[in-house]
């Protein structure tokens, strides 16, 4: 289950309603705080199937990010390269390219939403948040993904992945602070080898 959540999340970004209204004020405010930033940290709230499940989020441009669940031994990492589901009851990684993820749109290096690759095709403005609904040109029919920003001041609410079945995993951030400085192998998975009496060879964090 969590692996198909992990497909819904972070795999790549159904095409919108080609009327819908895009504000390009809204989408320059974003794109200028999205490029602001250099790191994060805080926690989130997963909900998707009905479940809900926390833990701590961190992040750290160009490429990298980090979630820790909270009552699961489940970590995804990626470190600028690729992105990693990391179950550690498993010993198990699964790997995507993270160009190919809705997580990589807000951590490049420069986060062009108009023209790049980023396609958005729906701004909604609220009194106390603004939306952008977007997905990656030419895999329209994969999925999208829509991030919501607070407005005063900007910053990062939440964000919401509609995948091609339309599955939706739903990441709420909460008491999020800028962070630049993180552990030199923060951004790594961590798997330490030991010698098995089995003839094979073991590994524990």
């Amino acid at each position: 289950m969590m692996r198909k959540i992990f497909v819904a999340l972070f795999a790549a970004v159904v095409c919108a309603n080609a009327n819908a209204a895009v504000d390009t004020k809204l989408v320059s405010n974003a794109e200028k705080y999205l490029n602001s930033i250099t790191g994060l940290t805080g926690t989130f709230v997963q909900t998707a199937n009905g479940n809900q499940q926390a833990g701590d989020f961190s992040m750290l441009r160009p490429g990298r990010v980090r979630l820790d669940y909270d009552n699961m031994p489940i970590q995804l990492i990626s470190d600028g390269q690729d992105l990693y589901f990391f179950d550690k009851s498993l010993d198990q990684i699964t790997t995507v390219p993270l160009t190919s993820t809705p997580a990589g749109i807000l951590i490049r290096k420069n986060v062009d939403l108009v023209n790049a690759d980023i396609n958005v095709v729906e701004t909604v403005d609220y009194k106390n948040s603004f939306a952008l609904k977007m997905n990656l040109r030419g895999q329209e029919g994969l999925g999208n993904m829509t991030v919501v920003f607070d407005k005063k001041p900007i910053k990062l609410n939440s964000w919401t992945v509609v995948d091609a079945t339309g599955a939706t995993t739903d990441v709420a951030f909460r008491g999020l602070k800028e962070k630049t400085k993180f552990g030199k192998d923060f951004f790594q998975i961590q798997r330490h080898k030991t010698v098995s009496t089995s003839g094979g060879d073991d590994y524990y964090d």
